[in-house]
């Protein structure tokens, strides 16, 4: 199919922001990743019961963030995510993941709602290549998909992984433990080995973020020093680990599980402001989530 029909039907499907080509007011791009910690589109379900006014701080906390794109998780709905992120304004991409059993939520007693990953995309951005990745969900039933998808920025192909890999598995080495846990993480993480090293060029501009729910900043981590090697046999591109040296935002886990991982080109393209969490106002006893959101910014020209 030649290119322009793949655009035409990719726009018809509404992938696409502006127009193809056409240079950005600005070469500065900005993306975060945020897990909104059950995000339902109505307050009184799940596992994270919120009031208007949350919903309302949570539309304020974006527009502090000002990034152009958010790599979502613990999403429930594309519903959910409109509440906070305008569609008007926002391109909004949802994991294709069949739900999953519910379960009861510890506290409230409610029955859980999704936790699927999704993208929100500022309309100027357009869009021009979307994958759901399936097998990161097909290890275990209620695991999440990663999700991708390719930017045309300033004319420039900046390709984005959106990942919520499986919780409860912390030890540095996850290879030595037996746990239900770790065995579903160690075969998500063979997974990313295996795309990485198959999806990365030399020149390729790269960025796998998400919530790892791994302390991949620990330069003696297992996980990171895998898809480190997994990069060092095909190619001349290496891997950066932003979140080296940062304190999460959450005043009982200072050591992020949130990450972005740049490839040698998206490194090289760092701005300012710095890779950073951006606290909420409230006090942490009433976070408007479990996590808050990392940012970084590009160069891109």
């Amino acid at each position: 199919m030649k290119k322009i029909n793949i655009l035409l039907f990719a726009s018809s499907l509404g992938l696409f922001g502006c127009s193809a080509g056409v240079p950005y007011p600005s070469s500065k791009l900005t993306v975060a990743t945020w897990n909104l910690e059950h995000l339902a589109s109505d307050g009184n379900l799940g596992c994270k019961v919120r009031t208007e006014s949350d919903y309302k701080l949570l539309s304020q906390y974006v527009n502090t963030v000002d990034a152009d794109v958010f790599a979502l998780q613990e999403v429930a709905s594309e519903a959910a995510v409109a509440r906070i992120f305008n569609p008007q304004q926002w391109q909004i991409i949802m994991s294709s993941r069949a739900d999953s059993p519910s379960y009861t939520c510890r506290g409230n007693g409610n029955l859980s709602t999704q936790q699927k990953v999704a993208f929100a995309v500022k309309k100027s951005i357009q869009v021009t290549n979307l994958k759901h990745l399936t097998s990161f969900s097909k290890v275990k039933l209620g695991a999440r998909e990663g999700l991708q998808l390719s930017l045309d920025y300033n004319n420039q192909t900046i390709n984005l992984l959106n990942l919520h890999l499986k919780s409860g598995c912390f030890p540095q080495d996850y290879s030595q433990s037996d746990s239900a846990s770790c065995q579903v993480f160690a075969k998500q993480v063979d997974i990313l080995k295996q795309y990485v090293a198959s999806q990365l060029g030399n020149d390729d501009k790269w960025l796998m973020l998400g919530d790892f729910n791994h302390h991949v900043a620990d330069k003696n981590n297992k996980f990171r020093n895998v898809l480190f090697d997994a990069m060092a046999a095909p190619t001349n591109n290496t891997l950066t680990v932003l979140t080296d040296e940062k304190v999460s935002c959450h005043p009982k886990y200072p050591a992020p599980i949130d990450h972005i991982i740049s490839s040698s080109a998206m490194t090289n393209a760092l701005s300012t402001p710095p890779v950073m969490f951006h606290k909420y106002a409230q006090p942490p006893r009433t976070m408007l989530s479990d996590h808050c959101a990392l940012s970084a910014t590009f160069n891109i020209h």
